[in-house]
């Protein structure tokens, strides 16, 4: 009881918190970032990274690499939140995804900002209640929550859906462990 009412009084609190959400690609990253004051999300930008397609791979990355770097020095961002690799029928994809994601990580750690990376289904989980939801169903929840319909692309509302799952998880993780925690002293 005590420790919840603490998570509750800090999760009302009206402190900012800044994430960037990416959904990472080869071809096309989306991203938002979100600001969480109390329990109300703001989208403050939304965009996507296309590297030029003449371009090699590595230098594909290293255009990624460089955008997301702008993104980070300009926005005084508390914490990135990256979408896992989905199921992907052309292993090669998968690994340079999986690349592009480590890359993002490496620019986050060289900033000191705290990172994860959240499977698509743990997402749709969070914003719907369903796991196997779609895309669609996915950005209107966005826009219900945020009330920010100037989408481009589903690049970038899945970004943002990344960026609101990650606060939710993260208050999720807060409350388990202080229970856990509370529970241990009590016993």
């Amino acid at each position: 009881e005590f420790w919840y009412a603490r998570w509750n009084s800090w999760r009302n609190s009206k402190i900012k918190l800044r994430t960037l959400g990416i959904d990472p690609g080869i071809w096309k990253v989306g991203y938002g970032i979100v600001e969480k004051k109390g329990n109300c999300f703001s989208v403050i930008s939304t965009g996507f990274i296309v590297p030029p397609k003449n371009l090699k791979y590595k230098d594909k990355f290293s255009h990624i690499a460089k955008e997301v770097e702008k993104i980070l020095e300009n926005a005084n961002m508390d914490f990135v939140a990256i979408e896992e690799i989905y199921i992907a029928k052309n292993v090669q994809i998968a690994l340079k995804i999986g690349q592009v994601i480590g890359i993002i990580e490496a620019i986050a750690m060289r900033h000191n900002i705290d990172f994860e990376t959240i499977p698509p289904r743990e997402v749709k989980k969070c914003l719907t209640g369903i796991g196997s939801a779609d895309k669609g169903q996915v950005k209107f929840m966005v826009e219900t929550i945020t009330g920010y319909k100037n989408f481009k692309n589903v690049d970038e509302s899945d970004a943002v859906a990344v960026a609101i799952s990650s606060f939710y998880l993260k208050e999720e993780n807060d409350l388990l462990y202080k229970w856990k925690d509370s529970w241990k002293k009590s016993n």
